[in-house]
């Protein structure tokens, strides 16, 4: 187990299993240089969290199916953001035309380092300087992307076959589909860039068997992790799942709920549903 203040690895030093769990935005320790930055209240920072995802996976943990789970906290860099993603005017020293193509949620303030909340305004009473960008890439972002590489290619070289499973929490969708229902899981799969049909269509299928609804790509098809660590012309595929908060949250989507264990059982189920599948068409166990 690989256990430091920015993130822990669990089972990912000889892995059992071709797929990886990552949680990149459970973070919720922040500094108390950090706290002292902030021109909005500490308890708004926790629309940046997603709260307790790290719990969601706990089951899975107990089966030692591989895990990462990210200890820094999304305020202080976003690992679900690319290194050229930066907000530059919440950088000091960079200007917007040294930024290549910003999107639109680095514009809008949720770049790799987050600015701004909706209804709150920004977040930091003052832009970083870069140094500090640069150290917060190199002690945080850079270390967990080449964590999660390394782990994936070993499993890659071993099984066959890789997959990462990309653990996020969504506040709840308003969109209801036309049969009436809201979804409560989101799928994303960068449009098929990140993985094949057949994984998105074996969790889809779980889910429905569930009881729940699930949707693909929309509102979310998944960020950067899915597009620097997905690569299925070499057998590596990756998937980001969005769960509703209010699935294991209470009604302030603060602490859990008592639902929290199912879901976390469900999740696991999941797991060994695809694991099933790998059993069926790969060989699991190390190469020859």
């Amino acid at each position: 187990m690989l256990d430091n203040h920015n993130f822990i690895g669990f089972g990912c030093d000889d892995p059992r299993f071709p797929i990886l769990l990552s949680v990149p935005h459970a973070g919720r320790d922040y500094p108390p240089n950090i706290l002292q930055q902030l021109r909005i209240s500490a308890d708004q920072l926790l629309r940046l969290e997603d709260r307790y995802a790290d719990l969601l996976v706990r089951d899975c943990m107990a089966q030692t199916i591989p895990t990462v789970i990210a200890r820094a906290p999304r305020a202080i860099i976003d690992l679900n953001r690319g290194v050229d993603e930066v907000d530059a005017d919440m950088v000091r020293g960079v200007d917007w035309s040294q930024v290549a193509h910003p999107s639109a949620k680095t514009r809008g303030g949720l770049g790799l380092i987050p600015r701004r909340l909706i209804g709150a305004g920004d977040i930091w009473k003052q832009p970083i300087d870069k140094a500090e960008l640069d150290d917060r890439i190199n002690d945080i972002h850079r270390p967990y992307h080449d964590y999660i590489s390394a782990v994936l290619n070993n499993m890659q070289a071993k099984f066959g076959v890789a997959l990462l499973v990309d653990v996020h929490s969504m506040p709840s969708l308003n969109n209801v589909s036309k049969d009436g229902e809201v979804a409560r899981w989101v799928i994303g799969d960068r449009f098929g860039m990140s993985a094949d049909n057949i994984y998105t269509d074996l969790i889809m299928g779980f889910l429905s068997d569930l009881g729940y609804k699930a949707v693909m790509n929309a509102p979310y098809a998944g960020g950067y992790m899915l597009e620097r660590h997905g690569n299925p012309s070499r057998g590596i595929y990756a998937l980001q799942i969005e769960i509703d908060r209010n699935l294991y949250l209470d009604e302030n989507n603060r602490e859990p709920n008592k639902d929290m264990s199912k879901i976390s059982m469900q999740i696991r189920q999941m797991v060994n549903f695809v694991l099933e599948y790998f059993k069926s068409n790969y060989q699991l166990e190390a190469a020859e």
